[in-house]
């Protein structure tokens, strides 16, 4: 099976999580500025809040996952 076969479903989770936190995030923003009549301001806020959060997740995520792949392919490299 090819690479992008096995990793696709993961994408696909990964990319519906950002979407969804950013709709959960923008709809808060919508429902706080419909109280407060502050249109369009929580909701702007809250959407740059969610971008920023799901990307420094991804990030963290992608840094802890290559780290611990390097660290197998150093043990690997070592147990020859």
């Amino acid at each position: 099976m090819s690479t992008l076969a096995t990793h696709a479903p993961d994408s696909i989770t990964k990319g519906m999580e950002i979407a969804g936190t950013v709709l959960v995030f923008v709809l808060i923003g919508w429902f706080v500025d419909r109280r407060l009549g502050s249109t369009p301001w929580f909701m702007i806020a809250c959407v740059v809040l969610a971008v920023v959060a799901q990307f420094l997740k991804l990030f963290y995520v992608y840094n802890a996952q290559m780290s611990r792949l390097e660290s197998q392919r150093r043990e690997a490299v070592h147990s020859r």
